[in-house]
């Protein structure tokens, strides 16, 4: 860009002294007619020069304000290409022929006697082209404008006072001086002319070469982006990949740890209520077999009978207690569910929403493990059977029932089969005395109600 920009005003100065150059010679020139007009005047040969030419030339002063006028038309026209970024296409030939116009009528005034503005005509077409096409165009133009502000004055018949009538006038010395100042002027003319061309095509070679390494960068980093926006495509079907993997894991763990339970289950109901119920038939038939015979041993023996039915009491209570969720026994209801929410919504992906409205602290531990154990199916269902993305969980206390509504947005089920899960929840609901209801029309919505009778 700097260089571009230094280039791009060396460009502008040699024009602007190119232009200051063409005024000036335009300016001597015009002098010159006048002055040579005084001349005649105050010589008294105004007869002869009147001879000499086909008409009156015109008066010194309107020849001088046409020349400067229509100069500074083409000064200021060249003034617009050379600022005004992006003409638009009509406004670009108005100014192209108001210029040409300003030409013509300038070297009508000034008798043809310098065309050296026509290469600063030139010189402001060159400057505003844009494409090969178009230089071409321009080209071709120019010479036709060329030839017809140069051959107009024949080819129309204009009067036009020669330069050598007003030459006629001086000495033979002041003639060859006059006509190498003409000369001079048009040869310096010239050398502006080649100058600004030069310095204007380096000034539109080195703006294509960065055009296209710009272009060239372009290319590249698109290519780039193409290449990480691939890379990111795969990193995340990779991800995504994983996650599912994870969450297949998830769940196939959380279904072992939920058939480990039951075998645990299974257990200990068999060492325990198994056990003391084997012990207790077996003091019953003893008692069914003494107690005719020997009433004070069938008496000792049913004392017997009764301290295994308790011990096995402890047992199965003992082994309920540590059926309990771990959370349960550690946090608050509240404090455990939102636990229950997040360690799920971590390793399912689901979105999980859990609200409480007016819902109390204080129930009783059996209202807690069957809420829970709800929350806990429901989950477990959205996800599973559901394939549900997201899960609200809203839960009430209002009036002297609990409510709890747990909905999804999975696929839902018009014809609800109950299963073990289902009929597990209803047995627990209605042992405390509560209502269970479900819909699957657009997802699946559970609804429990429970009466609220807290403890003490």
């Amino acid at each position: 860009m700097l260089v571009r920009d230094f280039v791009k005003g060396r460009a502008d100065r040699v024009h602007v002294m190119m232009t200051a150059y063409n005024g000036a010679v335009i300016l001597l020139l015009a002098l010159f007619m006048g002055v040579t007009q005084q001349k005649i005047s105050a010589g008294m040969v105004a007869r002869d020069f009147l001879y000499r030419v086909s008409q009156l030339p015109m008066p010194a002063e309107e020849m001088l304000l046409g020349a400067v006028c229509s100069f500074t038309v083409v000064a200021c026209c060249g003034y617009i290409y050379s600022n005004v970024r992006r003409l638009p296409q009509l406004f670009r030939y108005c100014v192209f022929f108001v210029e040409v116009a300003a030409c013509i009528f300038l070297l009508h005034s000034t008798s043809l006697f310098y065309d050296g503005v026509v290469l600063l005509l030139l010189a402001d077409f060159m400057y505003c082209y844009q494409g090969e096409k178009q230089l071409k165009i321009m080209l071709l133009l120019m010479l036709v404008v060329y030839g017809v502000i140069v051959y107009s004055a024949s080819m129309l018949k204009m009067d036009i006072i020669s330069f050598d009538v007003y030459l006629a006038y001086y000495s033979s010395e002041v003639q060859g001086i006059l006509l190498a100042v003409r000369n001079f002027a048009g040869y310096g003319n010239i050398m502006f002319f080649v100058v600004y061309m030069v310095v204007l095509l380096q000034d539109k070679s080195k703006e294509n070469a960065e055009i296209a390494d710009l272009n060239y960068r372009m290319i590249m980093t698109n290519e780039m982006l193409n290449e990480s926006n691939n890379r990111l495509n795969e990193s995340n079907t990779e991800l995504n990949l994983a996650n599912k993997k994870l969450r297949e894991y998830a769940m196939t763990i959380a279904s072992l740890t939920e058939i480990k339970e039951r075998n645990r289950l299974a257990r200990e109901i068999h060492d325990t209520l198994g056990h003391a119920l084997t012990g207790i038939v077996a003091g019953l038939d003893a008692c069914m077999v003494t107690v005719d015979y020997a009433p004070e041993v069938t008496k000792k023996q049913l004392a017997k009978i009764k301290a295994a039915a308790q011990r096995g009491i402890t047992d199965v209570r003992r082994s309920m207690h540590m059926l309990r969720p771990d959370d349960l026994e550690k946090l608050v209801f509240r404090d455990a569910l939102r636990k229950l929410v997040e360690d799920f919504s971590d390793a399912s992906g689901v979105k999980v929403e859990l609200q409480f409205d007016s819902f109390p602290e204080n129930l009783r531990q059996d209202q807690t493990d069957v809420l829970y154990r709800i929350v806990q199916e429901s989950l477990t269902n959205a996800s599973r059977h559901g394939h549900a993305s997201r899960v609200k969980i809203f839960m009430a206390g209002a009036g002297d029932m609990l409510n709890i509504i747990i909905s999804d947005n999975g696929v839902g089920c018009p014809e609800i089969k109950k299963g073990f899960g289902l009929h597990h929840m209803a047995e627990r609901v209605e042992l405390l005395g509560g209502t269970l209801a479900y819909w699957g029309e657009k997802g699946f919505v559970l609804e429990v109600n429970l009466p609220r009778n807290m403890q003490g």
